[in-house]
């Protein structure tokens, strides 16, 4: 699966979002947790949080229904980083259906150790691809989550636009448990 104009549009608006603000003036913004994703990135442990911006009716945990498709995006930040986008691990997939019974037709997962506009690893383009398990999904109104369990192989670009060095490769398992938001 490759990024597509809208993944890349999705990515970008959600890093703006919390890229744009200074992190001086982020502590003005209300965030908080509602969930989280633990992992072991090339034998280092991780650990994010999936969080609720109030201010901005976002979340970095939201879903999009399209037809019988929704497509879950997962952005978890380390709340230790010491700038808000770097240290973001995300997991996007798309599912048909819901609970137990949800089919996942496509997933991908990202890691962006120095923030948005230093090279990042991906499971797309050839490096082998991301396998997500679903424990547990609902869309149910105000009760919106997902949980389950990820593993891929992350290689490196430069940019978004640049090769993938499959050189260059991060192993990635981990679990996740987070509210989802309805993104309009």
């Amino acid at each position: 699966m490759s990024l597509s104009p809208m993944r890349l549009l999705c990515a970008a608006g959600l890093f703006g979002l919390c890229a744009a603000v200074p992190l001086s003036a982020s502590a003005r913004i209300q965030t908080s947790p509602i969930g989280t994703v633990k992992a072991v990135i090339d034998g280092k442990d991780y650990a994010g949080e999936t969080l609720a911006v109030p201010s901005e009716d976002s979340a970095t945990a939201d879903f999009r229904t399209f037809g019988p498709v929704t497509n879950l995006a997962i952005q978890a930040q380390d709340p230790e980083a010491e700038r808000r986008m770097h240290n973001v691990l995300t997991l996007e997939i798309s599912v048909m259906g819901e609970g137990a019974g949800a089919q996942i037709t496509a997933s991908s997962a990202s890691y962006w150790p120095d923030g948005m506009n230093a090279p990042f690893y991906t499971s797309e383009e050839g490096a082998g691809g991301a396998s997500i398990t679903l424990e547990a999904f609902s869309l149910e109104s105000g009760a919106a989550r997902a949980a389950g369990s990820f593993e891929a192989t992350l290689c490196a670009k430069e940019s978004y636009f640049a090769e993938i060095d499959l050189e260059d490769c991060l192993p990635v398992e981990g679990v996740f448990d987070t509210a989802l938001h309805k993104a309009d």
